[in-house]
């Protein structure tokens, strides 16, 4: 099944059709400016051949993800462990908010890279944007909790490349902040 679909350059299917999905891609849009992507699309990036490659090596590298199955597994174990402390390095960091916006982006790079449908992208992406809005109450709440999260539960380990990447997005007159936190998902 995924195969199929990375082969096709079709760069504007990432794009966000209604606010639902804009508000999606705003909660990993820290996570996309910081890699070299832009909050602007779904799973980060444009959906184009190379950035199926990219973005498939990255899933396999960073989450052993291979194909539609270990995608929904891990995207499953995220939304049921978000925040857990088993196995992390430093316990005293609540990753929840890092956990969740991982399954919402993991959801839009498996489309990229062919594994999903985009239905499917935006179905479990949304089950997943719906526990963000359900722990936190406004947009500065989530990414407070998402800078702490994503310094201590990704390889990083300092918040300034994180604060910096918010500012930015902040700023930006289109950016998904601008958005009612209770946007209906």
């Amino acid at each position: 099944m995924g195969f199929f679909n990375r082969t096709k350059e079709e760069p504007e299917v990432t794009l966000p059709i209604n606010d639902a999905e804009r508000w999606i891609a705003g909660t990993y849009a820290i996570w996309s400016e910081y890699c070299g992507g832009s909050y602007k699309y779904l799973g980060g990036y444009e959906k184009t051949k190379s950035n199926a490659k990219m973005i498939s090596r990255v899933l396999r590298g960073d989450w052993m993800v291979k194909d539609h199955d270990s995608g929904v597994e891990m995207i499953e174990y995220l939304l049921k462990n978000a925040g857990s402390k088993d196995g992390a390095e430093d316990t005293s960091v609540d990753t929840t908010a890092f956990d969740y916006a991982c399954a919402c982006n993991m959801c839009g790079r498996m489309f990229i890279a062919g594994y999903f449908t985009r239905e499917e992208s935006i179905c479990y992406a949304t089950e997943a944007a719906k526990k963000i809005q359900e722990k936190y109450h406004s947009w500065e709440e989530y990414f407070k909790a998402y800078i702490i999260g994503a310094a201590g539960g990704s390889n990083i380990k300092e918040i300034a490349p994180f604060e910096t990447a918010y500012k930015k997005f902040r700023q930006n007159s289109d950016s998904p902040l601008h958005l009612a936190w209770d946007t209906r998902l």
